[in-house]
């Protein structure tokens, strides 16, 4: 039978968090690909989802991709891609896939935080003889920023989690000591793999949700302010 002493004697054995395939590089590799695809991600879906929420045009667009994006399967999608480009571009396609995932609600956030600012605003920065890219800078992303932020929570937590697959082609992450595990019956590995998995999924979202709050009440004293 398993215990909890099992588990502690694992996680604070120094061996498992040494080497190539300890917990520490396994752990850097698991968040390297996480916020490596976030920051994609949001290069690509910021500018797109502040465009369309500042212009009006477009709109369908975001609600086809976040509706298909809970279509489709996310392992499916990282072995296709991986064996549409090949197992030398196994990295990439990884990437790939991860970003595809990120992009949703990352879009979703950065149009719905520019398509809540009231529409007297945006007149009055009109008014002012703002152009539109001074709008998108001095008024729009300011005022959008604990939307994109709550995307990016939501990104985060789906890129995270799908991270664990990676290792099933040939990358790293912590996923590698839940798949050993399980494969050794090493119930020891899996179970403080898994653990870890869990307190960074929860430690990254606690993060963003306290940045996601502290923009808020940045927002609501602004408007007190004014």
């Amino acid at each position: 039978m398993f215990s909890i002493g099992e588990l502690f004697d694992w996680l604070t054995d120094a061996e498992n968090w040494t080497g190539r395939y300890g917990l520490a590089n396994l752990f850097v590799e698991h968040l390297t690909l996480t916020l490596v695809s976030l920051a994609i991600a949001g290069l690509l879906a910021i500018p797109i989802g502040v465009a369309i929420g500042q212009s009006g045009r477009g709109e369908t667009l975001v609600i086809a991709i976040s509706s298909a994006s809970r279509a489709i399967p996310t392992m499916g999608l990282m072995f296709a891609l991986v064996m549409f480009m090949g197992v030398e571009f196994r990295q990439f396609a990884v990437v790939l896939a991860l970003v595809g995932i990120a992009i949703p609600p990352v879009l979703a956030g950065a149009y719905a935080g520019i398509k809540s600012i009231p529409i007297v605003i945006r007149e009055g920065a009109r008014a002012q003889g703002m152009t539109t890219l001074q709008q998108i800078r001095h008024v729009g992303l300011p005022l959008s920023a604990s939307s994109i932020a709550g995307g990016f929570k939501i990104a985060y937590l789906q890129v995270v989690s799908t991270v664990v697959l990676a290792p099933l082609v040939g990358l790293g992450g912590l996923g590698f000591g839940v798949i050993q595990g399980l494969a050794l019956r090493d119930f020891a590995q899996l179970t403080g793999s898994a653990v870890v998995i869990v307190l960074l999924s929860i430690t990254g979202e606690r993060l963003l949700a306290k940045a996601q709050g502290k923009l808020d009440r940045r927002l609501t004293q602004s408007k007190i302010n004014r």
